[in-house]
Parts: structure tokens; C-alpha cells; sequence
């Protein structure tokens, strides 16, 4: 059982699944009766139970305390490995602005609940879990390219597959995959978890906003709108470069 659970190589693996499979049952059965803020509530406390779980899990498996694994440490590396999804944050920021119409149906709870604990608390959480607990223990394995470049690739395949928990939808799948994976890189390549969970955070934030827009159609926002898939592509390429980078310099 000891090489089950407390193998720095691959035991991040499976404390991963058993954290994602309770916190899917979990959300599932209170998403059935609660709704509203009030299910938002519940959700945002959820991730905060479950990420704390996970970083004393984590801690303990890789024997780093909280507080260095929550350092800001490398965060220059870390930018610099994120220019990929950098890029595509600035893109979507100014595709969002500029099609801004009202805001509509957005109650101070709902902004409270679901815009800000609920994303605040994902960050922590789908950060912790799908990306320190599934990569960290790439530093524990050979220094193999093609080892690294593998599991952040498996590491993005889960995190899509999490958003589609509720339902398979191809084109979220790749979307959020796409996302993972360039959170993912930024971790590898920077060892800094911090950076992609206030990026996560900042990304949820203006995603979940969009529920709440009415959209004022302009040439330029049905424009630059039009090429999201593109931006998302060039995200991934530009990752995926840093990424290889990032190998060849730990080669």
C-alpha cells in the first residue's frame, strides 16, 4: 500500500483521482438540490476543502511544506512560460470589452457567490489537483523530454474531461484542455503553482461575466470574436514551444 500512496513518482496519480473523484460526486449530489447563490456557496466551500486536503496531501508525499509549494519563487520563469495563454488572456480581454452591451440578471449575491468565491476557490483547487499533484512528481522521474511533454499532455486530457463531467462536449473539451495545458507548461517549466492559479482566477472571473452580458454587436467585436478558435490554437503552439524549450534546458 506504502508504494501505492507514497511514490513520489506516480502516487501524485492516484491521490489525484481519488480527490477528483469525491469532489465530482460531491458537487454532483449538492448541485441536485441546491441552486443559485446558495449552490455557488457550497461549491466555492467545497474547492477550498478539497484543495486544503490536497496541499497537505501533497505536502506530505513530496515533502514540501505549504508554504513553499505556495511560494511566488521563479515567477519571471513563470510569466515567460505563460506568454502562450498571456497572450490569448489580453486577446479575450479586449474581444469581452468590446462587445460589452449591459449587464443583465447579475444579483450581488450571484457576483459574490459564483464570480468571486467560486473562481477564487477553482484556481486553488483545479490548480492543486490538476496540475501540482499530476506533474510534480515529474522531477522524480528521468530527465526524459518525452516523459514531461507526455504527462502535461495527460494532465490537459484530464482537466478536459472534468469540464465535461456533466456531459461530453467536444468543443469545451478542447477549449479547457487547451487552457490546461498552457497552465500546465507554466508549472513544469517554472515550478511556481501560484502564477497559474491567479491566472485561472483572473480568467474565470471575466469567463463567468459573460453569462451576465448582452452583447452590443459592432464590426470589431464580431471580428476579433470570430478568430477565438485561432487565438486558442496559437496559445496552444506557443505553450507547446515553451514547453520543449523548457525540456531541452533540463535536458
Amino acid at each position: 500500500m506504502r508504494r501505492v500512496f507514497c511514490n513520489r513518482k506516480y502516487s501524485g496519480y492516484v491521490w489525484h483521482f481519488i480527490f477528483a473523484g469525491l469532489f465530482i460526486g460531491l458537487s454532483l449530489l449538492f448541485a441536485g438540490f441546491l441552486k443559485g447563490s446558495a449552490w455557488y456557496a457550497v461549491s466555492s466551500a467545497l474547492r477550498l476543502i478539497f484543495g486544503t486536503a490536497i496541499l497537505i496531501t501533497a505536502s506530505k508525499l513530496f515533502g514540501r511544506s505549504p508554504k513553499d509549494i505556495l511560494s511566488m519563487k521563479n515567477t519571471g520563469k513563470a510569466l515567460i512560460a505563460g506568454a502562450g495563454f498571456l497572450l490569448f488572456f489580453l486577446y479575450y480581454m479586449v474581444t469581452v470589452a468590446s462587445g460589452i452591451g449591459k449587464i443583465a440578471g447579475l444579483t450581488t449575491g450571484l457576483f459574490v457567490t459564483k464570480v468571486i468565491l467560486q473562481q477564487l476557490t477553482t484556481g486553488f483547487y483545479e490548480e492543486l489537483n490538476y496540475r501540482f499533484l499530476l506533474l510534480e512528481g515529474i522531477k522524480h522521474t528521468k530527465n526524459n523530454a518525452g516523459i514531461r511533454i507526455g504527462l502535461v499532455f495527460l494532465s490537459s486530457i484530464l482537466f478536459g474531461l472534468l469540464h465535461c463531467a456533466t456531459g461530453w462536449d467536444t468543443y469545451r473539451f478542447l477549449q479547457t484542455g487547451a487552457i490546461g495545458f498552457a497552465f500546465a507548461v507554466i508549472f513544469v517549466n517554472s515550478g511556481n503553482i501560484v502564477i497559474p492559479m491567479l491566472l485561472h482566477f483572473l480568467y474565470d472571473i471575466i469567463a463567468n461575466m459573460t453569462d451576465f452580458i448582452e452583447w452590443e454587436h459592432n464590426a470589431f467585436f464580431d471580428n476579433v470574436s470570430s478568430v477565438f478558435e485561432i487565438a486558442l490554437v496559437v496559445m496552444f503552439v506557443i505553450s507547446l514551444v515553451m514547453l520543449i524549450i523548457g525540456c531541452k534546458k533540463k535536458s
